[in-house]
């Protein structure tokens, strides 16, 4: 009976460090996904202030919010435009 029991506990101490390790595995990935989702974020804060940095260094943030929208919008309906493309 004691071969069953010293079983039973090699069994028991595999399965709490198998679901340790499982669950140092998930603290690792949920760390890499955070640090992911920050670099990104910092990547989109980035890439905002470069595109607000062209809009005044071409002296179009004198333009008025909807004529800067508007203008915006038609130069980027125009690129899909094949025609305009080929020019």
């Amino acid at each position: 009976m004691s071969e069953k029991s010293h079983y039973h506990e090699r069994i028991q101490r595999a399965t709490q460090q198998l679901a340790q390790l499982q669950a140092k595995e998930l603290l690792a990935d949920q760390r890499r996904d955070a640090q992911a989702k920050k670099q990104a974020k910092r990547d989109e804060l980035r890439r905002k202030a470069e595109v607000a940095e062209i809009v005044f260094q071409t002296g179009a943030d004198a333009l008025p919010d909807v004529e800067l929208t508007a203008l915006l919008a038609k130069h980027m309906a125009g690129r899909c435009d094949t025609e305009t493309r080929a020019h």
